[in-house]
C-alpha cells in the first residue's frame, strides 16, 4: 500500500472465492444502506471497475479496479488500483510522453548541434519539456488530493461490501 502513490494499490488476500467476491460486491452496489453514492459498476472477467455516478462525478473523481485471481493457497489475491478514470489517466500519459520526447530531442539534438558548432537551439526543449512534466504532475497532486475523500469512501464501501474480517492485507516487502 503506498498512500503517496498518484494512484494507490492495496493488496489483499481471502478465504473468499471469487465468485463469492463478486457476488458480495454486486450484493451492496444493490443495497441502498451500503450504496450511499449510488455507485455502479463495470465487470470484465475477474476484473471489477467501481465508479461513482455522474451526479457525484467531477474531473477528478476516482474509480476503484478490484483485479481477483485464484492463489495457489486456494486463497483468492484481490489486488485494487484507485485511480482518475482511464481517459484522465491515459491525457496524463500523453502530456508525460510528449514531455519527456522533447526532453530526450532536446539532449540528442541539442548536443549534435553544440558538438557541430552550429548553436545550442534545441537545448531549449529540455526546460520546456521538463516545465511541462512538472506542470502535469503537480496537476495531478492537485487533482488527488481533491478526490481524497472519494477515494476513502470507495475503499470503506469496499471493505464493508467484501466483509473486513474476510480481508487480510498484503503488505508488500
Amino acid at each position: 500500500m503506498n498512500e503517496t502513490a498518484l494512484r494507490p494499490r492495496y493488496k489483499f488476500s481471502s478465504k473468499l472465492s471469487i465468485d463469492e467476491i463478486r457476488e458480495r460486491l454486486k450484493t451492496a452496489l444493490k443495497d441502498e444502506h451500503l450504496n450511499i453514492f449510488s455507485l455502479q459498476y463495470r465487470s470484465v472477467s475477474h476484473h471489477l471497475i467501481i465508479s461513482f455516478p455522474a451526479i457525484h462525478r467531477h474531473f477528478w473523481s476516482p474509480t476503484l479496479d478490484v483485479n481477483m485471481e485464484k492463489g495457489v493457497d486456494e486463497k483468492t489475491t484481490i489486488r485494487l488500483l484507485i485511480g482518475p478514470e482511464a481517459s484522465i489517466w491515459t491525457m496524463f500519459m500523453f502530456f508525460y510522453t510528449i514531455a519527456g520526447l522533447a526532453i530526450l530531442t532536446g539532449i540528442v539534438l541539442g548536443y549534435s548541434q553544440f558538438s557541430l558548432g552550429k548553436g545550442t537551439f534545441f537545448l531549449w526543449l529540455i526546460p520546456i519539456g521538463a516545465a511541462v512534466f512538472l506542470v502535469f504532475y503537480f496537476a495531478a497532486i492537485a487533482g488527488k488530493g481533491k478526490a481524497q475523500e472519494q477515494m476513502k469512501q470507495l475503499m470503506v464501501f469496499f471493505k464493508n461490501a467484501v466483509g473486513e474480517e474476510e480481508l487480510e492485507q498484503i503488505v508488500p516487502e
